[in-house]
């Protein structure tokens, strides 16, 4: 297997990875928190959540950085013929759309999301409070923008790797 089919692979699987975890978050997990009774809340924030954003961590890193070496090695490792490559033709805009896009959503979850994690564990104290209720109004907003975000960047993939 060539480095560039592996890579190929790591980054497909990562990104999928990715886009079903913020799917679980969307359609799973945040309808079940604000269903729970006031004495489960806290234990399912603390134990669920802390969980799902290393997993994000992880699968978002993974996927930016298996794109970003993959296009580099599809360029013999020069930068310069990447970025001509992906600002001369419609594949590339798609692919260097998309990775700015997961890139963008990458770095928005290191430092935005990670602000949120404290206040995610200080909630769980004290289920009933307004401090719980701002956690899961944010908890339906922002992973709902990165689904489509995530969706975006898929769709702008997917028409790249068919030559659309």
């Amino acid at each position: 297997m060539s480095i560039i089919n592996l890579l190929r692979w790591i980054h497909i699987l990562a990104g999928a990875a990715w886009l079903g975890e913020v799917v679980v978050v969307n359609f799973i997990l945040v309808p079940v928190l604000a269903r729970l009774e006031p004495e489960k809340r806290g234990w399912f924030l603390a134990v669920i959540f802390p969980r799902i954003f290393r997993l994000a961590s992880a699968l978002s890193l993974t996927t930016v950085l298996a794109g970003a070496t993959l296009n580099l090695s599809m360029n013999g490792w020069q930068v310069d013929t990447a970025i001509v490559r992906l600002t001369s033709s419609r594949w590339g805009w798609s692919i260097l759309i998309g990775g700015l896009l997961g890139l963008g959503l990458t770095l928005f979850h290191f430092i935005a999301e990670h602000r949120l994690e404290p206040h995610v564990l200080a909630a769980r104290e004290d289920p009933d409070s307004e401090a719980f209720a701002l956690i899961v109004r944010r908890l339906r907003i922002i992973p709902r923008i990165g689904l489509g975000v995530l969706l975006l960047a898929f769709l702008l993939m997917m028409v790249a790797a068919r030559g659309l």
